[in-house]
């Protein structure tokens, strides 16, 4: 059992979905910076919106995009958005094999909310190339993921949190998963307490995910920290807890 196990069954939970559902319903900073800046590869074109959630980004790209697709690997996730939005397209489908779909289809892929942090390593190579795979020449894949050289990492007690009983289970959860973390010296797979009891999430700096991104074939990346500033790879953002990858085929 590993970090992909341990999520899944957490985001198949329908507790977990109606959650997500509920209260997430909100679009960051930086993603209304990119849908901005990108609006022209977004309006009236084909997008892709990966790992949807309860839906959060469907509204602003679903009423933007001549033709919204969005997927995510949890069924209950999938069944809430066909509920709350039945004149829009999910399916449910893994994004580290999307083989239900032809190559070079989509004008814009977005896969927010971190939610690339949520599988193993050789998921996220996996799904790196399916999405190079699918989206059309010189389109926009758009992401965010943990940043590693955040000052605020939490593995188990939380001492930014002055709730007992919030760290109990974030005490809980660590201990749960702890044998499973994984630490090299490109990534790592740590205890996410914050997220729900045995999740796991994925870390990476900077210059490694530009190494992958670039691994797979994509070409022209900027980077967006929380202060909503374009920065090299090299830089170090200690009080930003993800960071947004713009990325072109």
């Amino acid at each position: 059992m590993g970090i992909d196990t341990f999520n899944q069954n957490f985001y198949e939970k329908s507790h977990v979905a109606h959650d997500y559902s509920e209260n997430y319903n909100f679009i960051w900073p930086e993603e209304k910076l990119i849908f901005e800046k990108y609006k022209d590869r977004i309006h009236g074109k084909k997008v892709l919106d990966i790992g949807i959630g309860g839906g959060r980004t469907t509204p602003a790209l679903g009423s933007l995009a001549k033709d919204y697709t969005g997927i995510d690997y949890s069924e209950e996730m999938v069944a809430v958005c066909k509920k709350k939005y039945p004149a829009l397209k999910f399916i449910h489908c893994d994004s580290s094999d999307m083989s239900v779909m032809a190559d070079e289809i989509f004008d814009f892929i977005i896969f927010s909310f971190n939610g690339i942090d949520s599988m193993s390593h050789e998921k996220r190579i996996k799904t790196l190339k399916e999405i190079y795979r699918i989206l059309k020449r010189n389109g926009i894949f758009v992401f965010s993921s943990h940043n590693r050289d955040d000052r605020k990492i939490v593995t188990a007690y939380n001492k930014y949190d002055k709730s007992i009983i919030r760290n109990i289970r974030n005490i809980l959860s660590y201990l749960r998963v702890k044998r499973h973390q994984i630490v090299t010296d490109n990534y790592a797979i740590l205890s996410d307490p914050l997220a729900g009891i045995g999740c796991m999430t994925y870390y990476i700096r900077k210059k490694n995910q530009l190494e992958q991104l670039e691994d797979a074939g994509f070409t022209d990346v900027e980077i967006l920290n929380r202060k909503l500033q374009f920065v090299a790879a090299d830089s170090v953002d200690q009080d930003s807890q993800f960071i947004h990858y713009i990325a072109k085929k």
